[in-house]
């Protein structure tokens, strides 16, 4: 019996996808490096080309830092909502990123530290260091008197220390597990023992009698004192490896690629240079591929949302914050906060609409013979899918009046899936 006949149907043809904009490539670099982009900063930036707005973002200078917040009052938000304003600011860009990097990744909370005094001047340490040498920083940082007390450095004795700087010093902030063993943990503590604080004054001191009196093995290597320690950890074999994923995780969203050695060698060889690290991984495909690959954290989604907005309000954009579960200065524990697909929940999709429909509208949107496009425009939105795209239109199409039009399409279009991603 012949076999029988197998009739194939005929392979449908695939559309290519439609390469990006030079809008929607310019957007994606500013919602990775500043807290933008915000209205009309991509068209002004246009003419520079994608190389050149990754050229101007990474030759941005830091924000200035004057005048700094009162600090007298320690339940104030001035600090807070000084941070803010810089963040909410258009000159905003790498180096503002990779403060509020920072800030996540060698955490302090004010819920603990409490005093302003204490902790500004670590925020400010952070500042000096974002884009700077990180082995200097961590030094730094290791005896700052905020981090004394929040990972309860402060009165440590030798004895009997504290582990807990030591722990996260290792397994959070340069290490990760599976580097270190419990002996590195007290040994560790037992050379950062001996500081303490003084409570008014904001400062931190050294007591030789409560500090090791003979060196111990940590990692491999004889530490006595806090600089060897930190020494000891920055010139672990995983540090650079650890930093260097981290860095670019948060730049990409990806903890996957096989250039990440190949960066950490080069971040070790500069001596820990912050700057060229970031400049690598942002210089690299990888980084403009990585479109709308991770959620906005609600840092990076409330910022550009009120500017889209044209929302000003402080305590407004503090109270969206406090909801979304991202303060600056209030991290829920020494992780700092989470990465993922957490920020996508119902409760936070809850949240962006609270805050979606605050606005009375936008003059610029409400007059434009194609309101949609204006809204799109105002949003940074360049990449845009059919469901948005016909959410908007019909919405365009229900409400009459131009500016409950203008009102309905902003909140549509920052409460969209497209602007909840980065």
């Amino acid at each position: 019996m012949p076999a029988p006949t197998v009739v194939r149907a005929a392979p449908k043809p695939v559309t290519p996808k439609a390469p990006p904009t030079q809008q929607a490539m310019i957007a994606h670099v500013l919602r990775r490096t500043t807290f933008g982009p915000f209205p009309g900063q991509v068209e002004s930036l246009l003419s520079l080309g994608v190389e050149g707005v990754i050229e101007k973002v990474l030759a941005a200078p830091a924000m200035k830092t004057t005048p700094a917040p009162p600090l007298t009052d320690d339940g104030s938000h001035a600090p807070l909502d000084w941070w803010l304003d810089r963040m909410a600011s258009p000159a905003a860009g790498l180096h503002e990123r990779m403060t509020w990097f920072w800030h996540g990744h060698l955490t302090t909370s004010h819920d603990k530290v409490f005093k302003w005094k204490i902790e500004f001047p670590q925020h400010l340490l952070i500042r000096t260091y974002a884009l700077g040498n990180f082995r200097t920083m961590l030094q730094k940082i290791t005896i700052d008197p905020a981090m004394l007390i929040y990972l309860d450095g402060a009165w440590s004795d030798s004895d009997a220390p504290n582990e807990n700087y030591s722990r996260e010093l290792m397994e959070l902030f340069c290490l990760g597990r599976g580097h270190y063993t419990q002996t590195d943990v007290e040994n560790g503590a037992k050379a950062l023992a001996g500081y303490w604080v003084d409570w008014d004054a904001g400062t931190s001191g050294f007591h030789d009698y409560a500090a090791l009196s003979a060196p111990v093995t940590y990692l491999g290597k004889s530490v006595k004192r806090a600089p060897d320690v930190v020494n000891a950890v920055c010139d672990h074999p995983a540090c650079p490896i650890w930093l260097t994923t981290s860095v670019y995780q948060y730049l990409t969203g990806s903890t996957s690629n096989k250039l990440i050695a190949t960066w950490a060698k080069g971040f070790r060889r500069s001596g820990m240079d912050i700057k060229l690290l970031v400049e690598s991984i942002v210089r690299h495909p990888s980084f403009l591929n990585a479109r709308n690959t991770r959620p906005r954290t609600p840092i990076e989604w409330v910022i550009p949302a009120m500017a889209a907005l044209g929302l000003t309000d402080k305590d407004l954009r503090r109270d969206t914050l406090y909801n979304m579960g991202q303060l600056p200065f209030y991290p829920p524990n020494v992780s700092g906060w989470p990465s993922g697909s957490r920020w996508l929940s119902a409760s936070f999709a809850l949240a962006r609409a609270s805050l979606a429909v605050q606005t009375d509208g936008i003059a610029a949107v409400a007059s434009a013979a194609d309101p949609v496009a204006a809204t799109l425009k105002r949003c940074s939105m360049y990449e845009v899918s059919t469901q948005t795209m016909t959410a908007l239109t019909n919405a365009a199409a229900d409400v009459a009046d131009a500016t409950s039009r203008a009102t309905v399409l902003l909140a549509l279009a920052v409460g969209s899936p497209e602007f909840a991603l980065s």
